[in-house]
């Protein structure tokens, strides 16, 4: 007889049955309702494989057990297990599972002149933009971020800005084009999240983009795409 999970334990094996019975061995996101783990869960909806990832919503004093420090060491969330590979950082995340199933083409091949940009846009949210935004909410003195400067990831407000202005203008829809990637579900989410605590302005050049985004699926009743004009 297999023995049941304990009740401290974190790691919950799961397998669902396929419509040919065949066993799907379950991937699990370990995430909690506060944290950036909820930017991934539109893209599991685009993805269409939510019957196939088990969310597991752990405490801030779980990640500082042991059990959850064996498998991410740095006691956040989210990660993500499937199977033996373990997946950390919300753009790595992202980009892992839109590479895992790259024919809903929501990232561009490894031969793709647009994988790039694609690439460039991901880890720029995830780095200079995720950078300002997180000082902006720490309410660090403008006159010591413009002292520091130099040695920040996202330089200069004004660079930081232009940079996404100019992005956003450009979009034909989406970022890279005709089609959504997953760049483009990751901006829209930070840049709703962002705008609606003031963290950012709120640019005129984001609001077609972010009107486009408010109509998929995956967004809607999500508080902060509902309150968007």
């Amino acid at each position: 007889m297999t023995e049941s999970p304990r009740s401290d334990e974190l790691s919950y094996a799961k397998v669902a049955q396929n419509n040919n019975s065949g066993a799907i061995t379950m991937m699990q996101l370990y995430t909690n309702p506060q944290s950036r783990g909820n930017i991934i869960l539109p893209f599991l909806k685009e993805l269409k494989i939510e019957d196939q990832v088990e969310l597991i919503n752990i405490s801030y004093e779980e990640m500082h057990q042991a059990t959850y420090l064996a498998i991410n060491p740095m006691a956040k969330v989210p990660c993500l297990k499937d199977g033996d590979i373990v997946i950390t950082e919300v753009p790595a995340i992202i980009a892992y599972l839109a590479d895992k199933y790259i024919e809903q083409d929501f990232a561009p091949a490894l031969n793709d002149p647009k994988r790039g940009a694609y690439l460039k846009w991901l880890f720029y949210i995830h780095g200079p933009l995720t950078e300002y935004m997180d000082i902006k909410n720490l309410n660090v003195a403008d006159d010591l971020i413009e002292s520091k400067k130099m040695g920040l990831s996202f330089g200069d407000e004004q660079r930081l800005f232009q940079f996404l202005k100019q992005g956003l203008s450009q979009a034909k829809p989406y970022l890279l084009g005709e089609k959504c990637t997953a760049a483009d579900l990751y901006l829209a989410y930070w840049l709703v999240y962002a705008m609606s605590f003031k963290l950012i302005p709120y640019f005129e050049e984001a609001k077609p983009f972010l009107r486009q985004m408010k109509t998929r699926a995956s967004l809607q009743g999500i508080a902060w795409f509902d309150a968007f004009e």
